[in-house]
């Protein structure tokens, strides 16, 4: 499985693979690997951002808010302050 999410990352167009880096994004937040999953939500969010993708930033919105906590740590922060205001 890890071989062909490694080669769907190689291949595609750069917003495809946005999108599938917030499924991996996912899979590490729900296994408890907030900074990594943050690291990958913020590298899709930047791609989303650049192709101006609504598709790409409320997807990156939905993995944040699977995140349910009162003191979120400096990934998360960092990853709300740069969404924050984005309208597409």
């Amino acid at each position: 499985m890890l071989s062909e999410d490694t080669e769907a990352l190689a291949t595609g167009h750069a917003k495809q693979r946005a999108l599938l880096v917030l499924d991996i994004a996912a899979g590490h937040l729900a296994d408890g690997r907030v900074d990594a999953a943050f690291a990958l939500a913020g590298r899709a969010r930047d791609t989303g951002l650049k192709y101006r993708s609504g598709r790409i930033v409320e997807r990156a919105r939905a993995v944040r808010r699977t995140l349910t906590t009162t003191t979120p740590p400096k990934a998360v922060r960092d990853f709300d302050e740069r969404l924050h205001g984005v309208y597409l």
